[in-house]
């Protein structure tokens, strides 16, 4: 795929790249046996939030055109509506956790980055979001801004739970 200057794709893509380093400021100091844990809560844990977004970018590429390979079970662990569970041995541990969010995520903006414009600008019909946008352009933007952003807000939330100052 070659990558385009489309000035759509670029005002998706680069809040997209952004997040990828808030991700950061609320996840490198959190200790890695702590992840997948739920604090005694029904928060969702870092690791689910990641997992989660990771495979809606992974959704996003696909209702735009390309295809994924999404790893077995991915799809029942981390759909909506599926719930965080307090067993860590169902979630990538830390390290691998992030670095699959971000090898996800990068993967979205550089498939956006080579799409053609026309694409952003096809009906949203037929997918999941045809209620909510009128086009692919504004479901990409939903999916990889809105979207992790939202959840990204509950790892901050997540670190007061297990009683960690705020993002540095």
């Amino acid at each position: 795929m070659t990558t385009n200057t489309c000035h759509t794709a670029s005002i998706i893509t680069a809040p997209s790249r952004f997040a990828l380093s808030l991700t950061h400021m609320l996840c490198d100091d959190i200790e890695p046996a702590k992840f997948a844990d739920r604090q005694g809560t029904t928060i969702n844990h870092p690791a689910f939030v990641l997992g989660h977004c990771a495979y809606y970018a992974g959704v996003c590429i696909e209702i735009l055109g390309g295809t994924v390979e999404f790893d077995q079970g991915e799809a029942d662990l981390y759909k909506h509506g599926s719930e965080c569970k307090d067993d860590a041995s169902l979630y990538l541990e830390k390290n691998a956790c992030i670095a699959h969010f971000e090898a996800r995520c990068n993967a979205a903006a550089d498939f956006i980055d080579s799409c053609d414009p026309d694409v952003f600008e096809k009906s949203a019909e037929g997918t999941p979001f045809e209620s909510r946008f009128g086009t692919l352009g504004a479901v990409a933007s939903f999916m990889l801004i809105g979207h992790p952003c939202f959840h990204i807000g509950q790892i901050s939330a997540w670190r007061r739970v297990a009683g960690m100052g705020p993002a540095s």
